[in-house]
């Protein structure tokens, strides 16, 4: 391969040259989208009906398992 070569080659191959890296701009964009997305919940989740917290004695579960739900706390 000559000079002459390399350089037709080298003008061919220009058209096949990756982008250049934008990992930045990637990162920044997946920073923000993580943000709005906890922002977004939190308001959700906010905004919604307050859950009652179940008891921490163990029955209320081993009820559920038993008898499916039924009144747990007897």
């Amino acid at each position: 391969m000559n000079r002459r070569d390399q350089e037709l080659l080298a003008r061919q191959m220009r058209h096949f040259q990756p982008p250049a890296h934008r990992g930045g701009v990637i990162m920044l964009v997946l920073v923000a989208t993580f943000a709005a997305g906890i922002t977004v919940g939190g308001i959700f989740s906010f905004s919604s009906q307050h859950v009652q917290q179940p008891s921490d004695d163990g029955r209320t579960a081993l009820a559920f398992f038993l008898g499916g739900g039924q009144n747990a706390a007897r």
